[in-house]
Formats: C-alpha cells, sequence, structure tokens
C-alpha cells in the first residue's frame, strides 16, 4: 500500500507530501505520534516485536506510528491506538516535540496521554505489555536503558514531569 506522509518545516508547517519509502533517503522532517496510556497509575509499556526495522525487542510507548499525509496528530493517534492495541480512549496532548536521531530520521511527535482499563490485542508490531508506574519506568531506565529504544528514551524524558503530574506518582 502506498503511503504518504507531509513534509513539514521548522515550524511543523506543511509544505508538500512525499511517499514514506522517501523518507529515509530524502531526509525530510515529517509527524509522529506517541501514545502513553496510564491505567490508574501505571503505564502500559510495549516491547516491539523483533521483526521492527527500527529498534526490534526494545521497549516502547503503549503505541507509535507515522501521521498520513493529511491526518491531524489527534486523528493518527487514535487509528494507531485502534491498530497496534485494539483500545479506543479519550487522548490528551501531552506536548509536541521535535526529535532529531540524525540519518535523516527528522519529526514533530505529538505526544499523547489517554486513559484505559481494560484488555488490550497486541498487533504484530508488539510482543509483550507491562504495567510500570512513573519511578518504576526511570529505575528501569537507569538500570537497563539499552531495554528502552531511543524513541520512547527521548519522549519519556521530554514529558516525564508532565505525566507525573497528569498520572499522579510525583
Amino acid at each position: 500500500m502506498v503511503e504518504y506522509l507531509d513534509i513539514v518545516n521548522e515550524k511543523d508547517e506543511v509544505t508538500g507530501k512525499d511517499l514514506k519509502d522517501n523518507k529515509k533517503t530524502k531526509g525530510f522532517i515529517s509527524r509522529t505520534v506517541a501514545m502513553f496510556i496510564a491505567d490508574g497509575d501505571k503505564l502500559l509499556i510495549t516491547r516491539r516485536s523483533p521483526k521492527k526495522k527500527n529498534s526490534p525487542n526494545k521497549y516502547d510507548v503503549a503505541a507509535f506510528g507515522n501521521v498520513k499525509s493529511g491526518e491531524t496528530y489527534e486523528e493518527a493517534a487514535m487509528r494507531e491506538l485502534k491498530e497496534e492495541l485494539g483500545i479506543e480512549c479519550d487522548l490528551k496532548l501531552v506536548d509536541r516535540i521535535f526529535n532529531d536521531f540524525g540519518e535523516k530520521r527528522k519529526y514533530f511527535t505529538g505526544v499523547f496521554l489517554g486513559s484505559y482499563s481494560g484488555n488490550v490485542a497486541l498487533s504484530e508490531e508488539t510482543i509483550e505489555l507491562h504495567k510500570l508506574t512513573i519511578p518504576e519506568i526511570e529505575r528501569e531506565m537507569e538500570n537497563n536503558i539499552d531495554l528502552f529504544c531511543e524513541g520512547f528514551i527521548k519522549d519519556f524524558n521530554a514529558v516525564k514531569d508532565k505525566l507525573k503530574s497528569m498520572v499522579g506518582n510525583e
């Protein structure tokens, strides 16, 4: 399936679109979404499939994905939650951050927080689900940073203080 992404400038303004497959060769800035999902005072953390191209077998946010051309951050976040976890919930934008991973991988990421306490259905993109408090995540990252994907580390560190006040584990 052909998938287009919006190309954005340094102010996150759409300037055009291109094929997702051209992202790595052309290095344009695009948009992604990262969803933290709270179940009480714990956050759902997933482990990526060993089949993933980027960060296989690493721990990540509950759901993550590209914002397709013409989609809003909110629409993409809702779509990705449904695709990756089989759930729907209200989402609140925590922050929008710029991530530069080098190697032509530059993104504006809309980081969201939702609340959900039911069953989830992991997709083929994820192989495990864990529920951890924010202090537990911080300890795990301190002791085993290599277990987490680079995107999770950057996103979590950028918004952890806001998450603490929203989820309630100061």
